[in-house]
C-alpha cells in the first residue's frame, strides 16, 4: 500500500511539474507522433515520441519512470500541450460498448482490451487487441476521414440544423483546430447519411388511424417544382417524400403508395388539402374511402381540410423543412433534392426532438429508435455502419 501511494504522488508531482514546463516552455512539433523540450537551462532538448506509448529521450524518463511505469514531467507536458491546443481525440468509447454483438472482427472473441492510439492523417484512433488471436485492429463507425466520429456527428448536426458548409467549417476548425474544405463536409454527408437514411428506412413505426399529406413549392434550378409529404397524425413520423414537377393524380397515387409501405395500419382518415387531385388519388388507393364532413359517420373517409380537421400538423412540418431549404436557396438537380430530402427524412424522424411529443422523436414516438445513444446521431451512425446491434 505505501509503494502504491508513494507512486502516485510521484505521479501527480511531475504532472505539476508539467505546467510550470508549459509556462516557460513551448514544445516543438516535429510530426504527428514527436515533439521537442527544451531543458530547463535551454542546452539540450528532450524528444517526446508517441507510438503505441509515450517515451522521453530526459534521464528522469531513462532512469526511473520508465520501470516504474510513470510519466516524467515533459510527456505530462506533452499531454497538456494536446489538450490545450484542442487536439481532435477519438470518441472514447467502452470496450465492451463497440464490441457488443461484435467481438474480434477474426475469431468473434470478446476477449479484447485497449492497445494503444494509431496516429494517422485521419488524426488518433483507438487501437484494441484480441487477447484469443493477437489481432490489432480499430474500431470506428467513421473510418477513412479527417476527423472521428464525434466531429462527424457534430457536422451532420449543425448541417442539418440550418448552418452552411463553410459556416460548419470555420466552427471546426475555431473549435478543434481541423482544417476541412466545405467540400469534405458536403462529401461526409453524402456518404454517411446515405447509409443512414437506407438503415432507418427498413424500420417500420406503429402508425395510427389518420394520416395527413401535401405538397409545397421548393426550387429546383432555375425552375419551381413540388416535394410531396406524407405524416401520421399521432407520432408525426414522416412517412415518405417525394419529389414532382407537376401535380397530378398519379403524383399523389405514388406518395400515397410509398406511404402505404410505412404504415402499420389502414388510416381511417387521410386529411389533405382541397387540391382536386387528391380525390380520386385517395379513392383508388383505399377503396371504400370518400369525401364527407360528418365526423360522426361510421365509415372510413377522406376528410379535406376544414375547421374540424385541417392539415396543420404538416403544414407546420413545411415551416420546420423551410428553415433548412432557404439557406440551401433551392437545389441543382431533382436527384440532388430528393437525395437530400430523403436524408432529411432520417434526420426529422430519428434526430429531431418534437415538442408536440414531449421532447421525444417521431421515431421514439412511433416505438422505434428507443436503443439509441444519447448522442442520436452516435447511435445511428454505428448501427448504421454495422459497428454495434441493431437499435429496437
Amino acid at each position: 500500500m505505501g509503494n502504491q501511494t508513494d507512486l502516485i504522488g510521484e505521479s501527480q508531482a511531475r504532472k505539476e511539474r508539467a505546467i510550470a514546463v508549459l509556462n516557460t516552455r513551448v514544445p516543438e512539433v516535429v510530426n504527428e507522433s514527436t515533439y521537442l523540450i527544451p531543458s530547463s537551462d535551454g542546452s539540450t532538448k528532450y524528444k517526446v515520441r508517441h507510438l503505441d506509448s509515450y517515451s522521453c529521450t530526459c534521464p528522469d524518463y531513462t532512469n526511473r519512470c520508465k520501470d516504474k511505469g510513470l510519466y516524467c514531467k515533459h510527456i505530462n507536458a506533452i499531454i497538456l500541450f494536446n489538450k490545450l491546443q484542442n487536439k481532435v481525440e477519438m470518441d472514447d468509447f467502452q470496450v465492451d460498448e463497440i464490441t457488443e454483438g461484435k467481438g474480434c472482427p477474426s475469431c468473434k472473441s470478446d476477449s479484447i482490451i485497449k492497445k494503444g492510439l494509431r496516429r494517422n492523417k485521419s488524426g488518433n484512433k483507438q487501437g484494441y487487441k484480441c487477447r484469443a488471436c493477437g489481432l490489432y485492429f480499430v474500431l470506428d463507425p467513421a473510418k477513412g476521414i479527417k476527423g472521428n466520429a464525434r466531429i462527424l456527428c457534430l457536422a451532420l448536426d449543425m448541417y442539418y440544423k440550418g448552418n452552411s458548409l463553410r459556416d460548419i467549417q470555420d466552427t471546426l476548425y475555431q473549435s478543434f483546430g481541423l482544417k476541412l474544405h466545405h467540400e469534405t463536409i458536403r462529401r461526409w454527408n453524402n456518404r454517411f447519411m446515405g447509409k443512414i437514411s437506407a438503415y432507418t428506412g427498413s424500420l417500420k413505426p406503429q402508425t395510427s388511424d389518420v394520416m395527413h399529406i401535401d405538397e409545397q413549392v421548393i426550387q429546383v434550378g432555375r425552375e419551381n417544382e413540388y416535394c410531396w409529404n406524407a405524416m401520421d397524425s399521432k407520432t408525426r413520423f414522416l412517412l415518405a417524400t417525394q419529389i414532382t414537377k407537376v401535380r397530378r393524380i398519379r403524383d399523389a397515387r405514388a406518395i400515397i403508395q410509398k406511404a402505404k409501405a410505412n404504415l402499420s395500419q389502414t388510416p381511417e382518415i387521410v386529411a389533405t388539402d382541397k387540391g382536386p387531385f387528391y380525390r380520386k388519388a385517395v379513392k383508388r388507393e383505399f377503396p371504400g374511402m370518400h369525401r364527407y364532413m360528418d365526423r360522426r359517420a361510421n365509415d372510413k373517409a377522406l376528410y379535406h381540410a376544414t375547421a374540424k380537421m385541417d392539415n396543420q400538423i404538416i403544414e407546420r412540418y413545411h415551416g420546420t423543412f423551410r428553415e433548412r431549404d432557404k439557406v440551401m436557396r433551392g437545389f441543382k438537380s431533382e436527384q440532388t433534392a430528393q437525395r437530400y430530402i430523403d436524408n432529411w427524412q432520417a434526420y426529422y424522424n430519428f434526430i429531431r426532438p418534437h415538442t408536440g411529443l414531449n421532447g421525444m422523436t417521431p421515431a421514439q414516438s412511433a416505438g422505434i429508435g428507443i436503443g439509441l445513444d444519447r448522442n442520436r446521431w452516435m447511435g445511428l451512425l454505428k448501427t448504421s455502419q454495422g459497428v454495434t446491434n441493431e437499435c429496437p
